[in-house]
């Protein structure tokens, strides 16, 4: 079991079975924009202040670090393995039931809610890819440095991602020469909120209720309900919501039989989480997550 205090050239076992934790179904797939993927089954990506390699195997995740604490307690929380998904099958359509079980370690990633809410403001109107390399140029330019590490033969630089205090530094104007665009304003706005009402009011809304949760973080700037679900579900453990964009959209209508008109409502938005919830309860997000993700993959 990893307990060192530092980076370690040995890897270590998270034992936990690939039916209970998958990498390849969640690293880079959209929840998170922080792993790359350096080979076969195989990523390096920052966790707070450290730097984690992951190799998926045929039974099992490893991990270590190569730089910071290595911490298997951190891995444990970030995958959310003390929760146990589950759906009522007999109210879950046929073809709904084999993607389930077809992709089978699907978890909900559970990320620092300061990264998560910056991520998914970089997300809209816009692709993992994309956003990769927003958050990326983000780091870079206002993240402090880790550690420059070669992983399979290629050099890689890592940062954290910046602080309340780094990320005030960083203007509108130098936010768009990174490729941010219009959500450059959004971010610096956002920032400013933040840095006034100060993080723990972020973070204490991991204690009120979905519906609360969702009406503080639509008060700032750029959060719309897709992002707020997105920043609910991946960080602050509403496991019940259902963020919902036009691969959504689409399952609910090929799935559940949900028709919306071409402009989503809050009304069709809150018919299609519905339909999630009908049949997965307080693990909608998580069934949410597994129908996305499927559909990424083959897409």
């Amino acid at each position: 079991m990893c307990s060192d205090p530092g980076p370690s050239t040995k890897w270590f076992d998270l034992r936990v079975p690939l039916t209970v934790l998958r990498p390849e179904l969640l690293l880079t797939t959209g929840q998170s924009f922080t792993w790359k993927c350096v080979g076969n089954k195989h990523w390096v990506g920052v966790l707070g202040s450290s730097v984690y390699e992951i190799k998926q195997s045929e039974d099992t995740t490893l991990y270590r670090t190569l730089f910071g604490k290595c911490s298997r307690e951190r891995l444990w929380d970030y995958f959310d393995l003390d929760n146990e998904y589950s759906v009522d099958f007999t109210k879950a359509p046929k073809p709904v039931k084999q993607i389930i079980k077809r992709r089978s370690g699907v978890r909900i990633l559970q990320q620092d809610p300061f990264e998560c809410l910056i991520s998914f403001i970089c997300s809209s109107n816009n692709n993992i890819s994309r956003i990769t390399r927003m958050l990326n140029e983000i780091k870079r330019n206002f993240g402090t440095f880790l550690a420059k590490s070669e992983v399979n033969n290629e050099m890689f630089d890592f940062y954290a991602f910046p602080s309340v205090d780094q990320l005030r530094k960083a203007t509108p104007e130098q936010l768009k020469k990174l490729g941010l665009g219009y959500r450059s304003d959004f971010i610096f706005k956002t920032v400013e909120i933040l840095n006034s009402r100060g993080l723990n009011w972020l973070y204490s809304l991991r204690n009120e209720d979905s519906d609360t949760c969702k009406s503080a973080l639509t008060s700032l700037p750029g959060v719309g309900r897709k992002v707020a679900d997105c920043v609910s579900l991946f960080s602050l453990g509403k496991r019940d919501v259902v963020p919902v964009d036009v691969h959504i959209q689409k399952i609910a209508n090929t799935f559940f039989g949900v028709k919306c008109g071409k402009s989503l409502s809050d009304s069709d938005y809150e018919r299609i989480g519905t339909a999630f919830r009908n049949f997965a309860g307080d693990n909608a997000g998580w069934a949410q997550a597994v129908l996305f993700i499927d559909s990424v993959i083959k897409s």
